[in-house]
């Protein structure tokens, strides 16, 4: 099958490539001329240059593909015009120019973020959660949510199309490992500072087999989730340091300490014109209970996601690869400033 995929790269551009080529299929990487391709080496794809935001080039890029998977985005850092620029009105670029080239299937990779956050941790959010960030200061979110209703009124005018909801994604590229930074701060710091609230964690090799069952079998006009373990900050820091064999004492960031770290942060990004080293955003997100349940995609698509504990067994082995183990920088448990996760 001849594909084009945007955000080609990206982190999970790379990993789901490997898996297109090494499953037969004719790929075509469509990406910015400013875009850093070097996590594309020794793939063999063709390459289309363009932004999702240019109908034109996005247009002759499609042409003649047979499917699209859309996993370009803004990151959830950037401004709010930006995203809505990007998110929504990219996508519908994508939907528009897959419905006039006739593309037999559009995938949508978007975002749990686009789904809510429930606000009981004993009920996870499925796909059939009513979206409730409207009113909250998540503009990463609410543009994935609007995004996909671009896709779905493409879908009501005929455009086949699925969406996948990938949760946190952890998982190696190149020299780094994409969620590392949390597992970081356990190893580096005796004192562990952790958040009130928690994620749903999977690995990007289990995102790339949903992505691909979707494709392939995914019902048009259908979202499905794709996350593993729902899991508390500080269990995700406990669990950590027990993987490190280090000793660590946890304590929590509560939401009042969050929140005025807020107020102060936005005073200070408002004084210094930048963006605020703690946003009212993220003491927002850091209090609240991001969990999701993948049961939809675990019956109907397969899915079939690793737990956390296999994720930590992956990131050690990347320290391994760049001959680091948990403790070889650290020296074992040490003393010093505190961090949070």
């Amino acid at each position: 099958m001849k594909i084009l995929v945007s955000g080609a790269t990206g982190f999970l551009g790379p990993h789901l490539f490997r898996r297109l080529v090494d499953d037969g299929h004719d790929v075509t990487a469509f990406h910015r001329a400013t875009s850093d391709t070097s996590v594309l080496a020794g793939i063999p794809v063709r390459r289309r240059i363009g932004d999702i935001t240019d109908p034109a080039a996005l247009a002759q890029a499609i042409r003649g593909q047979e499917a699209v998977v859309h996993a370009a985005a803004a990151p959830s850092s950037g401004a709010a015009g930006l995203l809505y620029q990007v998110n929504i009105e990219g996508t519908r670029n994508v939907v528009e120019a897959c419905r006039r080239q006739r593309v037999a299937r559009l995938l949508h990779v978007s975002s749990t973020a686009a789904v809510g956050i429930p606000e009981d941790p004993a009920r996870p959010a499925d796909e059939q959660f009513c979206f409730n960030l409207e009113d909250s200061p998540l503009p990463y979110h609410i543009s994935k949510h609007r995004a996909e209703e671009v896709v779905m009124r493409g879908v009501a005018e005929g455009q086949d199309a699925v969406i996948v909801n990938p949760c946190g994604i952890f998982g190696p590229l190149g020299s780094r490992y994409r969620g590392g930074e949390a597992l970081e701060r356990v190893r580096r710091k005796r004192i562990v500072h952790y958040y009130c609230g928690g994620v749903c964690v999977v690995h990007v090799a289990d995102v790339v087999d949903g992505i691909v069952a979707a494709l392939e079998r995914g019902g048009s006009g259908e979202r499905y989730i794709l996350g593993g373990e729902n899991l508390s900050f500080r269990e995700m820091a406990e669990k950590t340091a027990a993987v490190a064999g280090l000793r660590r004492v946890f304590v929590p960031a509560p939401p009042i300490v969050t929140g005025l770290a807020a107020l102060l942060g936005e005073a200070w990004g408002r004084l210094q014109r930048r963006r605020p080293w703690v946003s009212h955003a993220d003491h927002y997100y850091a209090n609240r209970f991001h969990f999701y349940d993948s049961a939809k995609a675990r019956r109907t698509l397969g899915f079939c996601p690793r737990g956390f504990d296999a994720i930590l067994q992956d990131w050690v082995r990347s320290l391994a690869r760049f001959d680091e183990s948990p403790r070889n920088r650290t020296g074992g448990p040490v003393g010093g400033d505190s961090q949070s996760m």
